[in-house]
């Protein structure tokens, strides 16, 4: 997930301290956020020094770690799902509704829930901060600038570097007091206090998190949301967080409706491979589409015939006085 600005003021600070700078990560799972591809570069100019790691370590079950090697190149994700149902870890539901009911319950157990939006983040959050209220295991205290309710027992995540209360971007922790407004923390990081305006505008719920969120965790068990907005490397990160399961939830009428969603999810690709791999798609894309690219059958429109209850009617032009549209 490093950026390549990030990347250059790093190197820079190794070079004044004299400093190794040591790159991990997997390509194949989800790209930073501004200009990406840090690893292949390093690769291009650093190539006596790579390491590739060829060995899973991550899960109780040899069998899902040589699956989730599937997972990560997208090859046969029809088989993989297969594979998947055969294990327990596909889990279709009827509506939307009815699974984020479900997996906010699952959140409550302290079980990661992996998202596709922020939106279904929140309603997630927002549902399960109900269930543990009814169950009298967390309270209503104050109220952030986006409408969330949290209360002492609530899980919640700092979402702002913060000098004066040392806190971080992403961090969780544990609500254990409240007191006008100040909240009192405990997290790995040790006791924290943060201010009624901190509170009110950098703090969330954090039972569910994106797959940006989740991407370096391991957890026992990890339930991922599957959709139209997943694309495959999100899908990868999520059902590779959870140490002794990891399922995923999709809404289908079938379980054939939810292997070619499953599928096509798969072929939504959005991890970054580097520059080379850039280049070759923008090669492939202007073979494809480009002035040279095969020309297509001209398609033929349908002639519109005016009816008797036309009326006439045409479009208004229009007016001569109004400021000319630009041709882009």
């Amino acid at each position: 997930m490093l950026d390549q600005d990030t990347a250059r003021a790093l190197l820079h600070l190794a070079d004044e301290t004299q400093a190794r700078l040591i790159l991990v990560g997997d390509r194949h799972q989800l790209p930073a956020v501004g200009r990406g591809g840090v690893l292949d570069l390093a690769i291009r100019y650093a190539p006596d020094r790579v390491i590739q790691l060829d060995t899973v370590r991550r899960f109780t079950d040899p069998a899902y770690a040589e699956l989730s090697l599937r997972m990560r190149t997208g090859e046969k994700p029809g088989e993989v799902f297969d594979e998947l149902v055969r294990r327990g870890e596909i889990v279709v539901h009827a509506s939307d509704v009815e699974r984020q009911q479900k997996l906010a319950v699952r959140t409550t157990y302290g079980e990661l829930v992996v998202a596709d939006t922020r939106e279904q983040v929140a309603r997630i959050n927002g549902l399960a901060h109900q269930v543990r209220k009814a169950v009298g295991e967390v309270t209503d205290a104050v109220v952030t600038a986006s409408g969330e309710r949290i209360g002492v027992g609530d899980k919640i995540a700092t979402r702002r570097n913060d000098r004066d209360t040392d806190v971080a971007n992403r961090e969780t922790w544990t609500v254990l007091a409240c007191d006008n407004g100040t909240l009192t923390l405990h997290g790995n990081a040790g006791k924290r206090v943060l201010p009624p305006d901190y509170v009110r505008a950098h703090v969330e719920l954090a039972y569910a998190t994106t797959a940006y969120g989740a991407q370096g965790s391991t957890v026992p068990t990890s339930h991922v949301l599957i959709g139209e907005h997943t694309g495959a490397a999100s899908a990868y990160v999520g059902m590779t967080r959870g140490r002794e399961r990891n399922v995923a939830h999709l809404v289908a009428e079938s379980v054939e409706d939810a292997r070619t969603q499953w599928i096509d999810v798969f072929g939504r690709d959005r991890a970054d491979l580097g520059p080379a791999h850039a280049r070759e798609a923008a090669a492939e894309a202007v073979d494809r589409y480009g002035p040279n690219a095969p020309k297509r059958p001209a398609v033929r429109r349908p002639v519109v015939r005016r009816h008797d209850d036309d009326f006439g009617y045409r479009p208004p032009s229009p007016s001569p006085s109004s400021s000319p549209s630009l041709g882009l």
